[in-house]
């Protein structure tokens, strides 16, 4: 990767074994390291930013990263899902 603040897609190592949409969200956070929100460098930083500041639609914001309506879907139910809180089990709980 190069030293300077902007990144070249054809600079940033893959790995086969890194998830695609892991991928996605990397490059997307790398990017925006060259153009900073403001507002934080996390892809949730930056998908509320997009949303909320800008308030861009998903339509735009899939045009603006180059990527499907359907991914950007799929990007943000993963990262909702990374929001769930872990499970904790209540062993006293009983059937009433």
């Amino acid at each position: 990767m190069t030293n300077s603040t902007y990144y070249h897609l054809q600079d940033v190592p893959l790995s086969i074994e890194e998830p695609h949409v892991e991928r996605l969200r990397r490059l997307i956070e790398l990017q925006y390291r060259s153009n900073p929100t403001g507002c934080g460098t996390s892809f949730g930083e930056i998908l509320c930013h997009e949303l909320h500041t800008k308030s861009m639609s998903f339509t735009d914001i899939s045009k603006k990263w180059g990527i499907s309506c359907s991914m950007l879907g799929t990007l943000i139910w993963d990262h909702c899902q990374q929001l769930e809180p872990l499970p904790t089990v209540d062993h006293s709980y009983v059937i009433r």
